[in-house]
């Protein structure tokens, strides 16, 4: 009887071995995969990769919010204004992809840009905008990313490096949308 438990035993553990290693064989090659950032059709991916510039604004409620803030998180630092017609267009969308991901550590940091307060604070009432709104009236931080046009979204991974970059709109909750802040968040764990 002892032999046939230590053959079984031995058995066990080869297998249980076998799995370990698959597993972590599978687990590395899913952290290896490249991003695919065209399925968020003007989203690209940044050449250098290198730390976001950090910056500090007022909110439009009267605190302040930093890019440091978010370390820890992907974040969505989007430069928009009330006057821009793109803008308006996408931020429901943004507002539905930060519900849907935002108790995965995925947070949207709006920056109005060359706006006047009264404005900027209708248009985020209006949509009903729950995520964090900085304040830029100068434009100095939109100047700082290089947001010459709006709206400019980046992709910020969890430790402050720029992962992507999209000029013009983008249809934010699309299924590609989703799917690409699923895989980065998955990849960040």
């Amino acid at each position: 009887m002892s032999y046939r438990f230590g053959k079984i035993f031995w058995c066990l553990s080869i297998l249980f071995l076998v799995m370990l290693f698959a597993s972590e064989s599978s687990l590395m090659s899913a952290e290896k995969e490249p991003i695919n950032y065209k399925l968020v059709p003007n989203l690209q991916q940044m050449s250098d990769q290198s730390a976001a510039p950090q910056f500090t604004l007022p909110t439009l409620e009267g605190g302040k919010v930093s890019l440091k803030d978010f370390r820890g998180k992907l974040l969505m630092l989007n430069f928009w204004a009330s006057w821009c017609i793109p803008c308006r267009e996408e931020m429901p969308a943004m507002e539905r992809l930060y519900q849907r991901h935002k108790e995965l550590g995925f947070v949207i940091l709006g920056v109005n840009v060359k706006d006047n307060k009264k404005s900027a604070l209708s248009f985020v009432r209006k949509l009903n905008i729950t995520f964090p709104i900085g304040f830029d009236p100068d434009g100095e931080v939109g100047l700082l990313y290089g947001a010459w046009g709006l709206p400019t979204t980046y992709l910020i991974d969890t430790k402050g490096i720029a992962l992507a970059r999209a000029w013009g709109p983008a249809d934010w909750y699309s299924p590609g949308a989703r799917e690409l802040i699923k895989k980065i968040l998955e990849q960040q764990k």
